[in-house]
């Protein structure tokens, strides 16, 4: 009892740390992103009651800025560097309910000494500190993510017992409120009605129906959504608009699939057809790269001209160099996971750290995977399936190493889950295996 109260008390010192840190944080972005120029057009539009800005961006983070605007009594949110605005607050929250949702998740998967090592691990995890201060979605969706983990952990928990449909169906609705988070979560949903589908290898029917409650109610939550974008968009949205866009970038070779290398190898093309547009570009926007593919096919929508590049660039790259294109991807898989995010906009901050990042990941997929082995626990299967899904998804798109800060959460969490099970295990098998010797020594002393 007294460990208990000891971790309990632990714990919540933890959270309190995590949480100054990351107040801290706030006002130390020198500099905004496009990105963020997004998030908070769309937060303004709604304070107004006007339709909204743009579609490249899915609603919910634009939804909890609007809302902690109007909390705070302001009826607009404004977009500047060294920011200490409603978002800031908002996105301090999520960063401390974040905590506190890993801490509960870690303790219910391996106990207290589990979710001490979670906890820590995400409280001192630097770009989660640093996040605090953007109006970037990654905070957020690290939270659902972890949100929509655990709700299809209680349902597997349920699943064998009478009237379990309704814990299916609530996790599915959390799937898709983390879905309207960020779009790239859609393929983990995915992962997550197969493997309830599958979970005790149960007949045809009986996964075909978990799976079918599963998705219909993901479906019902982003039903809403996707009417209102297709009906702005005149086209249907799936959940974004900016997946053909991405993608051109992710799949054009010479740029390496990233975005600066492929605005820099476009860059002479540019400067040909536009040349007020002439130089680094990049730095402002990349509107003026979009705008030469849209040029190169006069009369076509800009979706249609940029689904035709997406479509040229998969013939000439993927299929007519397919070594080097799967060399490119690996590539950015590989970065993703190795390369820590600076803080934003490609710049270097000397409050983030290459070497934590190293250390954190390779821990935490080191304690996953010996997890796994170990216990072929459930939740963290499906964590791994979830992380590797979004990741290799990543890939094909506009890949960046902040797109791995939503996914540390569950990282850390499962990795500390994952290790702490597999040192009990083995703690355990070694006791077992020592017992009889010690039996018959005994024995023979008699």
């Amino acid at each position: 009892m007294l460990a208990r109260s000891i971790a309990v008390a632990a714990l919540l010192a933890l959270v309190v740390a995590g949480g100054i840190a990351r107040a801290n944080a706030i006002g130390g972005n020198a500099r905004v992103s496009a990105d963020e120029e997004g998030y908070v057009a769309n937060a303004n539009r709604i304070l107004a009651g006007r339709p909204y800005a743009t579609f490249k961006w899915p609603p919910a983070t634009s939804i909890a800025f609007a809302l902690a605007t109007g909390l705070a009594g302001h009826s607009s949110l404004r977009l500047h560097a060294h920011s200490h605005g409603p978002a800031q607050i908002a996105q301090l929250a999520i960063g401390i309910a974040t905590l506190a949702l890993v801490a509960v998740l870690a303790w219910m998967g391996a106990g207290m000494w589990a979710a001490l090592l979670a906890v820590a691990l995400a409280a001192s995890y630097m770009p989660l500190i640093v996040s605090t201060r953007t109006f970037l979605s990654e905070p957020l969706g690290g939270l659902v993510l972890l949100a929509a983990i655990a709700a299809a952990a209680f349902a597997h928990r349920r699943m064998r017992k009478r009237g379990a449909d309704w814990s299916l169906g609530l996790a599915g609705a959390i799937g898709g409120l983390a879905c309207l988070t960020r779009g790239d979560l859609l393929v983990a949903m995915g992962v997550i009605a197969l493997a309830l589908a599958l979970a005790g290898r149960p007949g045809l029917r009986v996964g075909l129906t978990r799976a079918g409650v599963y998705l219909a109610a993901l479906t019902l939550v982003l039903s809403p959504w996707l009417a209102y974008a297709s009906s702005r968009e005149g086209r249907f949205v799936p959940i974004t608009t900016a997946g053909p866009d991405a993608f051109f970038v992710g799949s054009y070779l010479p740029g390496k699939g990233l975005l600066v290398p492929t605005e820099e190898a476009l860059a002479p093309a540019v400067c040909r057809r536009f040349p007020s547009d002439c130089g680094p570009y990049w730095q402002r926007s990349s509107a003026p790269l979009f705008a030469l593919i849209r040029a190169r096919d006069p009369g076509a929508s800009e979706n249609t001209a940029v689904t035709k590049a997406d479509l040229e660039n998969v013939g000439n790259y993927a299929f007519g160099h397919p070594f080097a294109f799967a060399s490119m991807l690996w590539g950015k898989l590989w970065g993703m996971w190795t390369n820590v995010w600076s803080g934003g906009n490609g710049t270097h901050r000397a409050d983030t750290s290459e070497t934590q990042h190293i250390i954190y990941v390779a821990l935490a997929w080191l304690g996953l995977l010996a997890g796994i082995v170990a216990t072929r626990m459930w939740l963290l299967k499906v964590s791994a399936g979830v992380l590797l899904s979004i990741a290799a998804l990543a890939t094909l798109f506009n890949d960046q190493p902040r797109y791995n800060v939503s996914l540390m959460p569950l990282l850390l969490l499962a990795g500390s889950i994952g290790a702490w099970s597999a040192g009990q295990r083995l703690l355990a098998t070694s006791r077992a295996r020592r017992a009889p010797a010690q039996d018959q020594s005994a024995h023979t002393a008699h």
